[in-house]
């Protein structure tokens, strides 16, 4: 059960997909962030940088989903999550570069979030 409502759980097979297509989204974002945060560090000024801490929502993720994508979120380079609310409603996240936070937020979504919903639902 999940704060929304009754979950709708896919057959086996299609979370097992769901499963593969995770891995292959969350190898392909830690080479992508690798690649980023080497060129951030290597050709870009101190000053050039702007790190802060984003809230990230966590809407209708249960405890394992929410496990999960800070895992994933802290082991992709350039953010870290900090901490998970009490409500655990909301992810404190720092980001290397947080000129754009939606853009940062919309990412994780994105790319980390949808594939992990699509092993987990």
């Amino acid at each position: 059960m999940s704060a929304i409502g009754k979950v709708v759980r896919r057959s086996l097979p299609l979370r097992a997909a769901g499963f593969v297509a995770f891995l292959f989204c969350f190898t392909r974002e830690l080479v992508l962030a690798n690649i980023a945060v080497a060129k951030s560090v290597l050709f870009q000024p101190v000053a050039a940088l702007a790190p802060d801490f984003i809230t990230y929502p966590l809407d209708g993720l249960s405890d394992f989903e929410i496990v999960m994508l800070s895992h994933c979120i802290t082991l992709t380079p350039g953010t870290t999550s900090v901490e998970v609310s009490e409500d655990k409603k909301t992810l404190l996240v720092h980001a290397l570069d947080a000129r754009d936070p939606q853009g940062v937020c919309d990412g994780i979504k994105k790319s980390l979030e949808a594939p992990l919903l699509a092993w987990t639902r």
